[in-house]
């Protein structure tokens, strides 16, 4: 039998409080647990999806850059001072024909600031020399031969990464 005296519901009014009070402890802590384990969940599963975005932009980057056209890339270069500038690796080391000496080929650095543009994409009638182009997968040469001049100068293109680049050139003009 239930004792309903005032020290009895006082008790029993306590203990209800108390039993109540543990529940919504445990119901929180729980919930919370929950809760943490499914964001470390949901914070795992977008760090994989950056991961696996930086990697295809870098396999669509590198698709690009293979697929990348040689006299495509010629005329860019010919056309934008900052491309060409990208797409040299400075101080770039050329040989030229020593007319002073013996004859010989003599191999000089050129630094960024004293380089010069080149132009590849010259009208023919302004020309006093022909452009040949031998292309390769990863290798073009353009060889510029005077008509009765003595201009004899390859420049020579390597393809790194799948882009192009001037590597060097050699000016065998007397």
């Amino acid at each position: 039998m239930i004792n309903k005296n005032k020290n009895g519901t006082v008790l029993s009014n306590a203990i209800k409080q108390f039993l109540f009070g543990v529940s919504c402890c445990l119901c929180f802590f729980s919930m919370s647990c929950k809760n943490e384990n499914q964001k470390e969940e949901i914070e795992v599963i977008e760090v994989e999806k950056d991961t696996i975005e930086v990697v295809n932009t870098k396999q669509v980057e590198e698709v690009e850059k293979v697929e990348e056209d040689f006299l495509h890339f010629l005329e860019k270069f010919s056309k934008n001072h900052l491309f060409q500038e990208e797409r040299v690796n400075f101080p770039i080391t050329i040989q030229y024909l020593d007319t002073n000496g013996d004859f010989e080929l003599v191999e000089l650095e050129i630094k960024k600031e004293d380089y010069s543009y080149l132009n590849f994409m010259k009208p023919a009638e302004y020309l006093d020399y022909k452009q040949n182009f031998v292309i390769n997968d990863n290798e073009a040469i353009v060889e510029n031969r005077g008509i009765g001049n003595g201009i004899m100068i390859d420049y020579i293109f390597k393809k790194e990464n799948g882009i192009w680049k001037l590597k060097t050139w050699i000016d065998q003009s007397t």
